[in-house]
């Protein structure tokens, strides 16, 4: 396998795992409404996941970035070896 190709398979797995923690966050969110957890416990909750759930978005959304950034500066390298001619 390429570096490239390494990096394309390294990119769709951290893809998939970003799609998951998203659907897990999403759930998270759908589970600890006020109609499921009623109660000052819950409320609390509620009020501390709002900040938790935002930095996790934020997170996911800024390393979903760096992977794409990672993955053209691959690109870019490989194409400039072959253009030089150099190996791997």
């Amino acid at each position: 396998m390429s570096r490239e190709s390494d990096c394309r398979e390294d990119v769709r797995l951290l893809k998939k795992y970003a799609d998951e923690l998203e659907r897990s966050v999403d759930n998270v969110q759908s589970l600890c409404g006020t109609d499921t957890w009623k109660g000052p416990k819950s409320e609390r909750f509620r009020k501390e996941w709002s900040g938790h759930r935002k930095q996790i978005k934020d997170a996911v959304a800024n390393a979903r970035a760096e992977i794409d950034k990672a993955l053209k500066r691959v690109e870019r390298e490989e194409e400039d070896k072959k253009k030089t001619g150099t190996g791997n």
